[in-house]
């Protein structure tokens, strides 16, 4: 952890005062220049306000040359929260019962990840081509941009952002995986919070982006994450989202009675299953997706070319979560409107969901001319 983050962070309790107390420290490799200070209101590594001139960007490249591993980050409210590890940890003392096993199932999920490997079957260039897709953007336009991710996953995503597009990413999850994340993060502008996107430790209108991919519908309330997630927003920032769509006919065409038994399978067997035992379940099946693999390749077919510990990263997410929520775009796009939003877009529309991007308070609140056009199919369909 950087200094630089007490900038952006604050207390679950609202407050934006948090201390730094006994902090372990070490010296990092920092080569880059920097023509302007960071941090808007307060140095954390001078200790002193962001004003008249007091900071220079010289004290930033000390700031980003200079890791804590080992501390303590407190409220005046009283509450504490410990970075172990180069992380700082928001997490409440006591998870409710449905977070825990949110927290355990994408823990074990991106336990089966290996760095190098592929995310979902997509390589990295492909993953970075969908971000400036969903985010209507350039690399050029995203310069020196900060963005939250979150719920980063493997975090392989956030350090791209920042090495492909020159941003500095905020990357968040719940999930004991962040911790792989940062022991192999080379960019010193990613920072890594563990934390949950419902208690967002994350000061309000300090970001120019937020990007949040495939986590929402796996909370209590998707629209309830939604609204945590757009309060960090500056005013003319912009927000991305990915959701699923709902299981029917019209957007399940093909697969339909799968997906049907799928979503069954989920709610009324293993995620109820203690998570070990899910493991074991879903190990059990490698057997077959291997043997399947071989014979496609002896016959000529189009091989699978997944590993197994990408087809374990699908079962956990496909059979896991306590929560698979789905949305229309028609609906997605509703809350966006009603937050005020404005140049609302559906992109990175899939077999199994779709994204929508809107900028926050700017301009006349209208859909774009894609997003309108696919709404006006939908409702002929309907």
């Amino acid at each position: 952890m950087k200094h630089r983050l007490l900038d952006l962070l604050q207390c679950n309790c609202g407050c934006d005062g948090l201390r730094l107390v006994s902090a372990v420290t070490r010296e990092i490799s920092f080569k880059h220049e920097l023509d302007h200070v960071k941090c808007q209101k307060f140095c954390a590594f001078r200790q002193i306000a962001v004003r008249g001139g007091a900071i220079k960007p010289h004290d930033c490249v000390s700031c980003y040359g200079r890791e804590i591993v080992e501390g303590k980050l407190t409220c005046e409210c009283g509450k504490e929260y410990p970075i172990i590890a180069g992380i700082p940890r928001f997490l409440p003392a006591e998870l409710a019962s449905n977070f825990e096993s949110i927290q355990k199932t994408f823990s074990y999920e991106w336990k089966m990840f290996r760095f190098g490997e592929r995310n979902w079957g997509q390589d990295m260039d492909w993953r970075k081509n969908l971000f400036l897709q969903g985010m209507g953007a350039t690399p050029e336009g995203l310069k020196g941009g900060v963005i939250l991710d979150a719920g980063c996953g493997s975090g392989l995503l956030s350090m791209e952002m920042a090495k492909s597009f020159g941003m500095e990413v905020i990357a968040l999850d719940l999930a004991f995986g962040i911790e792989k994340a940062y022991e192999h993060n080379d960019s010193p502008f990613v920072h890594f919070v563990q934390g949950s996107v419902l208690q967002l430790p994350l000061k309000r209108h300090a970001f120019d982006y937020v990007y949040c991919a495939g986590v929402l519908v796996a909370l209590p309330d998707t629209r309830e994450g939604f609204l945590s997630i757009i309060g960090p927003l500056k005013k003319g920032g912009r927000c991305f989202i990915w959701v699923y769509h709902p299981i029917d006919k019209k957007y399940h065409p093909g697969d339909y009675t799968k997906m049907v038994t799928y979503n069954w399978i989920r709610r009324n067997v293993t995620s109820r299953l203690p998570i070990g035992m899910q493991y074991s379940c879903y190990l059990a099946t490698m057997p077959v997706f291997l043997l399947k693999q071989k014979m496609e390749l002896l016959t000529g077919k189009k091989k699978d070319t997944a590993t197994w510990r990408e087809k374990m990263q699908a079962l956990f997410d496909m059979f896991s979560p306590i929560y698979q929520n789905r949305h229309t775009p028609e609906e997605v796009i509703g809350w966006f409107q009603k937050q005020g939003f404005s140049n609302i877009h559906v992109s990175d529309v899939g077999n199994y969901g779709f994204g929508v991007r809107g900028d926050q308070g700017v301009g006349d609140m209208k859909v774009g001319g894609e997003s309108a056009s696919l709404l006006h199919r939908q409702r002929e369909a309907s």
